[in-house]
């Protein structure tokens, strides 16, 4: 049974330890500020009961000194105590506490409490032969604050040593010395069961306190982790989405980018309906460019005339894109067809200028394109195909008659 009240019911790590005893001081001084105001006023209390006593000369025990001395003594230990409790409030809030230090004064504190108390016992066995002063020290100091095994023997085995030695020489009864050592130790067994259950349990609950701390902060740190790692799930979907929609060798809109942008304005103008021209672009003659300068020379020739097609689409109402091959097609929402007929001449031409060598071609010395356009109105996915279909007749009539041109068809 004694075992459980020296050892703790549970192990702590070094960091626990560290914790504990610095909550167990904060506590000790949050608890001593009002233990001190406490006995500062009951000090004053008895001060002047002496004083006035002394002064009226109701007994002659009132004029003798000795009491308002430690009186006073005992009200500057405590006004000490609070200026060091409030000085460890404010270097806590600067975060520059020095723990061992106010540890260690706090021991002080209770040490020098526990001696007052065994000087004053001492000093009342000429006038009353009581042992209350250092009953009431000692049960204070058991109940109202929290120390360790270690602590709670020094501060016992000081302050009762020099009462025990003392007795002898300031009791003359041999009967009431004898009552006084049987008391004291009752007393001393007694306020050591209730500090050890106090601290035991204090201890326990700062205990779960930590451990609910560091679980709390573990969970902070998951879901801290966890939003980090959504963040980059989310940007990993984005740019997998992204890349899901460009052509890998030109970097431009691919055939399923283009069908979702399709998609996106038949719900938006579907019902109504609304001016679509399209355009079929095709590279002239490109399997003879690829077949006799290399797949390198075709891989950049398909990407410089990408950029010029998307470059030429660049505006919110159109879209261009790479169906496959030496093929790309650009869609042009609420453009007519003499709008579509130059547009499609302007990106002729870029590409003529462009002047890539092309030995192989039939028609023209450098790299040229053909386009075919259609133009009309549509509300849903079959007038949109019909449309498409219509642009890429008119690709393949450029084709038939020379290529290197523009055609258009309604």
């Amino acid at each position: 049974m004694l075992k459980k009240l020296v050892m703790m019911p549970f192990s702590m790590s070094l960091d626990e330890q560290e914790k504990l005893r610095k909550f167990t001081l904060e506590e000790n001084l949050f608890r001593g500020r009002l233990f001190a105001r406490i006995i500062i006023g009951v000090e004053c209390a008895m001060a002047a009961v002496g004083i006035a006593g002394s002064l009226l000369q109701v007994h002659e025990s009132f004029k003798f000194s000795f009491y308002l001395i430690m009186y006073m003594f005992m009200i500057l230990i405590n006004i000490g105590f609070l200026w060091v409790a409030a000085k460890f409030e404010k270097d806590k809030k600067r975060k520059k506490v020095n723990f061992l230090a106010y540890e260690r004064a706090f021991q002080l504190y209770s040490m020098v409490f526990m001696l007052w108390g065994s000087i004053v016992t001492l000093a009342d066995q000429r006038l009353y032969g009581q042992l209350m002063a250092f009953v009431v020290n000692m049960i204070s100091i058991s109940v109202i604050f929290y120390f360790t095994n270690r602590q709670m023997v020094i501060l016992y085995g000081v302050s009762t040593l020099l009462l025990f030695a003392g007795l002898p020489f300031v009791q003359p009864s041999s009967e009431v010395l004898v009552g006084h050592y049987i008391n004291l130790i009752v007393f001393l067994f007694f306020s050591w069961v209730a500090s050890r259950i106090l601290y035991v349990t204090y201890c326990s609950n700062s205990h779960s306190r930590i451990q609910l701390k560091q679980s709390n902060q573990r969970l902070e740190e998951e879901i801290t982790e966890n939003k980090r790692v959504h963040v980059e799930l989310e940007r990993a979907n984005q740019e997998l989405q992204r890349l899901s929609l460009v052509d890998v060798l030109t970097g431009i809109p691919n055939r399923r980018a283009f069908e979702q942008e399709v998609q996106q304005w038949l719900k938006l103008h579907g019902p109504i309906g609304g001016l679509v021209s399209l355009m079929m672009i095709d590279i002239d003659y490109f399997k003879l460019f690829n077949d006799n300068y290399g797949h390198a020379a075709g891989d950049e020739v398909i990407t410089m005339i990408a950029q010029v097609i998307h470059e030429a689409a660049d505006t919110p109402s159109n879209i261009a894109a790479r169906l496959g091959g030496e093929e790309f097609v650009l869609a042009a929402f609420g453009t007519g067809e003499k709008q579509a007929g130059e547009l499609a001449e302007n990106i002729r031409q870029h590409v003529s200028e462009m002047k890539i060598r092309h030995e192989y071609s039939a028609i023209h010395p450098y790299v040229t394109v053909s386009l075919g356009t259609a133009t009309g109105r549509i509300s849903n996915a079959a007038d949109f195909s019909k449309l498409m279909l219509l642009a890429d007749q008119a690709l393949y009539a450029v084709k038939a008659g020379g290529r290197n041109s523009v055609k258009s068809l309604k």
